[in-house]
């Protein structure tokens, strides 16, 4: 792309207009097409060529279920017109691809980013001009929210504008299919080649051809409906109401949406001792009080920390901390651990084992057919819970890493007669129940809440409970390592360098299996056999370590980074953590070439 050229394209082509927004039951807004703050950002640039060449140098990426980017003009931006292109790209599809498409319409959602409101507009607006029909969320919803309204109205597609956890700069754009799943690769291809394929995408779309209407309240009630249904027909013999009462919890959505439906989950659940972070509370897409708004950080606990250590001075100890991303699909535990005398955050991986241990226990107790259940998580997650699958007698699945292979999984499970109890990702991201195809963060909340009362009542707090099932399937460790690439060999190098040399031994541990899953074989390392992998193809390599665990390497989605997974099981915590040492030092040397020094 010749950006200097697209740059000028940019300033002479978009001339003010108007487009204007429709609503049943609302005044029409009119917004010009191009406004005062976005002209002097051009102009400001305007002399910066490594500046334009940053901005228009190449196009937002459009991966797998949609976009994701810094917030500001350009082609490699999150701005209404990249939103504009990709919208006339997804409309383009469904028009395609999927039957009555206009009268199905698409379902909007999105969070308290900034830009999001904008965002969402825009997208409603092109969806109109194409003659398909919109509902749009009127405030701000948890995304799988959005997924469970593309089933609840039996819509052909759904959008969610979010940047789920990162930074406050970035705003993105996620895609669903008809059966409220994120778009799977081919067609998420499909759209971004529709979507570059769009020339005339910087003037506002033309007029409305479809109703742009508002998703009614009925939605949110039965979705939360679902929710306390599912969760009492999981816990109800569990955790009796009384012993909900008194279990103290704090909550904090960290600035996003799951301050919409959590509290009040969890309150219909009978938590009466539930708090809130109060000034996390509040909706705000500059997430002020935190530096990062990942649950996965135990930094994003400091001010419930905080707020737990001054409820436990009048002897109120809360139990456990929930944390949600700003669109609610990730939850992340600190759970009192009274031997260290501290809020201990659990990894993802670890919540993972204690929500599988809890609904095995609850399938148990309403004797489903454990030969009738299945577990779905990603190849990169804890391989812990495969254990306790096969302890317990319940099928287990892996997908490749991403939510919409687990919801693609839930309808395969659906349509063989199975009965899919629970799925999950290293990356706090868990499900249960089928009403929903992405993970969820309000289903989640309120289960870890039942599970860590479950363990009160049996006289253990979570962390104990987590210690016993370590001493009953070994002590697993993992971790999480971006490993940065040299930009003169870039991650694919850096991928195929692996691939061609795969190890004998890592750390001292025999490799027993290579998994290839780009050209999608399994090499049995001693016989020299191989096996094809019944999964869609993707850049990743994960070596199975005899007696120790796994190592798995794909490259980043948005960033010139390798992600390196390290899975390993010992005897004792201790060896745990050393294995885990020594595996991850070694697969760094594995890679000479590419780590950037």
């Amino acid at each position: 792309m010749d950006y200097m050229t697209e740059f000028e394209r940019w300033r002479s082509a978009i001339a003010t207009g108007a487009g204007t927004v429709a609503r049943t039951g609302t005044a029409d807004r009119t917004e010009v097409a191009l406004d005062e703050a976005t002209r002097q950002e051009l102009d400001r640039i305007s002399c910066d060529a490594q500046e334009i060449k940053e901005r228009f140098g190449q196009e937002l990426a459009f991966g797998t279920g949609g976009m994701r980017g810094k917030l500001g003009i350009g082609t490699s931006r999150m701005n209404r017109y990249t939103v504009r292109r990709a919208t006339h790209g997804y409309a383009a599809y469904l028009l395609d691809r999927v039957p009555a498409a206009r009268e199905k319409g698409v379902v909007i959602a999105r969070d308290p980013r900034r830009g999001s409101r904008e965002f969402a507009d825009e997208a409603a607006r092109v969806l109109a001009s194409h003659g398909i029909r919109v509902w749009l969320f009127d405030d701000i919803r948890p995304t799988p929210v959005l997924s469970y309204a593309v089933r609840e109205l039996h819509a052909a597609g759904g959008i969610v504008i979010t940047a789920s956890h990162n930074p406050p700069e970035y705003n993105g754009y996620k895609v669903y299919d008809l059966h409220g799943v994120q778009l799977l690769p081919d067609a998420a291809g499909e759209v971004a080649e529709r979507a570059s394929a769009v020339a005339d995408y910087l003037s506002p779309p033309g007029g409305l051809q479809a109703k742009i209407d508002s998703v009614d309240s009925s939605v949110d009630e039965s979705y939360v409906r679902r929710v306390l249904d599912l969760v009492e027909g999981i816990a109800g013999s569990l955790v009796p109401r009384a012993a909900r009462a008194s279990f103290g919890l704090i909550y904090t959505p960290l600035h996003g949406t799951g301050n919409v439906f959590v509290p009040r989950v969890l309150h219909d659940l009978g938590f009466a001792a539930a708090q809130a972070v109060r000034e996390q509370s509040v909706p705000d897409g500059a997430f002020p009080t935190v530096e990062y708004p990942n649950p996965e950080d135990p930094g994003a606990f400091e001010r419930a920390i905080t707020q737990a250590r001054e409820a436990a001075k009048s002897g109120a100890q809360p139990e456990i901390i929930l944390a949600t991303d700003p669109d609610c699909d990730r939850v992340g535990i600190a759970a009192w651990d009274g031997n260290a005398g501290r809020y201990r955050v659990l990894t993802g991986n670890q919540t993972g084992v204690l929500l599988a241990d809890f609904l095995i226990e609850s399938a148990r107790e309403s004797r489903r057919d454990p030969a009738g259940c299945t577990i779905v998580k990603t190849i990169v997650s804890t391989e812990m819970v495969a254990a306790m699958a096969a302890a317990a007698g319940v099928r287990m699945v892996d997908t490749l890493t991403g939510f919409k292979y687990i919801g693609e999984q839930i309808g395969e499970i659906e349509r063989a007669g199975g009965d899919f109890l629970f799925g999950f990702e290293e990356s706090c991201g868990y499900l249960a129940g089928t009403f929903v195809r992405d993970k969820d963060a309000v289903i989640a909340s309120a289960l870890i809440a039942c599970a860590a009362a479950r363990q009160r009542l049996r006289g253990r707090s979570l962390p104990e409970r987590l210690g016993e099932l370590f001493d009953e399937y070994g002590h697993y460790c993992e971790r999480l390592i971006s490993v940065p690439i040299a930009a003169s060999v870039g991650a694919g190098e850096a991928m195929d360098s692996l691939r061609r040399g795969i190890p004998d031994r890592v750390a001292g541990y025999p490799v027993v299996e290579a998994h290839d899953y780009l050209t999608g074989w399994t090499t049995r390392c001693v016989t020299g056999g191989r096996a094809p992998i019944d999964l869609r193809r993707e850049n990743c390599i994960q070596l199975a370590l005899a007696e120790c665990g796994k190592v798995t390497l794909r490259p980043s989605g948005t960033e010139p980074k390798l992600k390196l997974y390290i899975a390993v099981r010992a005897a004792c915590a201790d060896e745990a953590v050393a294995r885990a040492d020594a595996v991850e030092s070694a697969t760094r040397r594995l890679l000479p070439i590419a780590v950037e020094r």
